[in-house]
């Protein structure tokens, strides 16, 4: 979970400003300081429900109660957390008096699953919860089945697979062919904002990723939508390397207080 955190706090620097090379600041200074955006805010909202849903790591937790925990922390997480910005329909969705799924091609219901590869050992309970965090706010079918498979491909990360079984469990499930490589996606991507894009570029990125800071080097200098990239990425990376400690640290300082509180929680919980 705390990949995709540190992925979208560094995507944050370069959203729509493609890096020259990959020797890029991950902390620059100034006014393109990095900063926690609706990513993160919403897959701490995640976390936060899966620890009052399920009160104990792997404790039996119904579809319904999962649900309910979660519609109340995304929408206490985004009206309480300030300075964040939320597309139209999920401000919506966030302050009406009750909340219906809408349609919508956008990654957010992908962007927040990660925290549910954690807490089951199983990839089919993985898949339906994650399903579940897709649809309180998501109707369509097709990104429904994406956050299924970014929650599956972390999990399989989570269990030491190796690049070569994620990347098949992606292609077979998602129905997409990787067919191009990194320096291929670098010279034609641009600024998306819908699942198979965003999602294929972050697997690239992994793949060919040597560690976990490696891979959101990578992510961020495709260019585009840089949080939404490298959080993806980042949280496969995690499972599967490790977050570097002083990167780590000093990502924790950009993210609000609330937050840093849930992140500690979950910490000690999940163990």
């Amino acid at each position: 979970m705390l990949g995709a955190v540190v992925g979208d706090i560094l995507g944050s620097s370069y959203k729509r400003c493609k890096p020259e090379n990959m020797d890029f600041p991950l902390f620059p200074k100034g006014d393109n300081q990095p900063r926690c955006t609706e990513i993160s805010v919403m897959t701490l909202a995640v976390a936060e429900a899966l620890m009052h849903a399920m009160k104990v790591p792997g404790n039996v937790c119904t579809a319904g109660q999962f649900r309910g925990s979660l519609i109340y922390w995304m929408r206490a997480f985004g009206r309480k957390i300030k300075k964040i910005i939320y597309g139209r329909k999920f401000f919506a969705w966030l302050h009406v008096k009750a909340p219906q799924a809408y349609d919508s091609q956008s990654n957010g219901s992908v962007l927040r699953v990660s925290p549910i590869a954690w807490v089951f050992d199983n990839l089919e309970d993985v898949e339906r919860f994650a399903e579940i965090a897709a649809r309180v706010t998501n109707k369509n079918q097709n990104v429904v089945s994406f956050a299924r498979v970014m929650a599956g491909m972390i999990f399989f990360a989570r269990m030491k697979k190796s690049k070569d079984e994620i990347k098949n469990y992606f292609q077979e499930r998602s129905g997409l062919e990787l067919t191009k490589t990194f320096e291929e996606l670098r010279e034609n991507f641009d600024f998306i904002t819908t699942c198979p894009e965003t999602l294929s570029a972050a697997l690239t990125a992994f793949l060919e990723g040597e560690n976990f800071e490696d891979v959101i080097r990578k992510a961020i200098f495709l260019g585009g939508e840089t949080t939404a990239t490298a959080s993806m990425a980042g949280a496969i990376a995690e499972a599967f390397y490790g977050v570097k400690i002083s990167i780590e640290a000093e990502a924790f300082e950009k993210i609000p207080r609330r937050l840093q509180y849930t992140i500690e929680k979950w910490e000690q919980w999940k163990f």
